[in-house]
């Protein structure tokens, strides 16, 4: 699977490679993100939560690269002072850089966030994560969907019932509030795929996949 190179998933830190060039997230170290910063023209960022944007990171990547591009949506914009490069993207709209394109789409966390649709050529990827559904969202026929598989449903109504009995809160409740469980995953790209599709599961939870 040569078009996506996972450096980081879950909730340490997440960042994400495509076509050697095109970073999802940066929610890592700078040590983490090195070996690839020579290939990077383009960090998509999706929300403000510290597990997806660290902006010491971008600061020290400008500073090595001072021609990569940062692209977002508005509600990340105030994070970025001091940052350069910054393309303002909007939900729906495609950003045409030449070689390649984007467009961000709505997903449903317990802050703002999107996801992103990148198209190279004729190959077309769908990133989404740290999303409770994808209801309303269709990508029929995509090459690659890396898609959030956070936690296991049955572990999940298990470790909420023991809690219960116990008089206790389960944190698992969180992860069904806010994120996207692998059956979920599985039956979004059961619907989607075509017969050479491939699916990268992201973001799976230590605790309960």
């Amino acid at each position: 699977m040569g078009k996506v190179n996972i450096i980081s998933s879950g909730s340490r830190g997440n960042a994400v490679l495509y076509h050697n060039s095109i970073l999802v997230d940066c929610g890592v170290s700078y040590a983490k993100l090195e070996p690839f910063v020579r290939q990077i023209s383009i960090v998509l960022l999706t929300h403000s939560h510290g597990d997806h944007i660290n902006i010491k990171t971008l600061q020290r990547l400008q500073y090595e690269r001072p021609s990569v591009r940062i692209g977002c949506c508005g509600w990340l914009l105030p994070l970025l002072s001091g940052l350069n490069n910054i393309d303002l993207y909007e939900v729906g709209m495609v950003y045409n850089y030449g070689d390649f394109k984007v467009s961000p789409f709505k997903l449903y966390h317990d802050v703002p966030n999107c996801g992103y649709r990148i198209y190279k050529g004729e190959h077309r990827i769908l990133h989404a994560t740290d999303t409770a559904h994808l209801e309303g969202i269709s990508a029929k026929g995509y090459d690659l969907y890396a898609i959030e598989a956070n936690y296991d449903e049955e572990k999940v109504e298990q470790a909420i019932v023991e809690a219960q009995e116990r008089g206790e809160y389960c944190h698992a409740y969180g992860s069904v509030q806010s994120h996207l469980s692998w059956q979920s995953a599985m039956r979004f790209y059961e619907a989607n795929k075509k017969e050479t599709s491939q699916i990268v599961e992201l973001h799976k939870s230590e605790h309960y996949y």
